[in-house]
């Protein structure tokens, strides 16, 4: 009876994946992967800030030393990111054999943290724009938004008691049935 806090916890890191991906999809779809080599800059840095900066600069004509700036803010994000990654992991590990996986509120509060993130880069990356720059980034952030809500529109609500998994004893129908 392992496999519905399983299915609880992909759940989440599908959520979360597809919340921190916003930025990565572009008009046409999600660009391609970064070609052999550029996998990593550094310890900090993966493939999804150079992917994100390249489709940043080429949307809105970034010049070398906003690529810069950009850079520095999409890894700050990236690493923030990453954490909250690390703590929904550690957390989760802990309460899934009490509650099945992380709770409706959990999910919820790491779903927040993680609009926080993403609208704080936003915030500084259109402060390094100009104001032609930051009226195309807006257009694309609020077409960003939309995909999301679409996206958020076809995942199922949570069960209405806010368990899900089975019942802490394993045996049984769960709560409710």
């Amino acid at each position: 009876m392992t496999r519905f806090p399983l299915i609880s916890r992909v759940l989440t890191l599908a959520a979360v994946v597809a919340l921190a991906g916003t930025l990565l999809h572009a008009q046409d779809g999600p660009p391609p992967g970064p070609p052999p080599g550029e996998m990593q800059d550094g310890p900090q840095q993966g493939p999804g800030v150079d992917r994100q900066l390249k489709h940043l600069t080429k949307l809105l004509t970034l010049t070398s030393d906003q690529q810069a700036q950009v850079k520095v803010i999409l890894t700050d994000q990236q690493q923030q990111i990453k954490a909250l990654f690390d703590q929904a992991r550690s957390s989760s590990g802990a309460s899934s054999s009490d509650t099945g996986g992380p709770t409706p509120e959990t999910m919820t509060a790491q779903r927040t943290q993680m609009r926080l993130i993403r609208d704080a880069a936003n915030s500084k990356i259109a402060a390094v724009l100009t104001d032609e720059q930051k009226a195309k980034f807006t257009a694309w952030l609020d077409q960003q938004k939309k995909r999301e809500a679409q996206q958020g529109d076809d995942m199922p609500p949570p069960p209405p008691d806010g368990g899900g998994g089975p019942p802490p004893d394993g045996g049984g129908p769960p709560p409710g049935i």
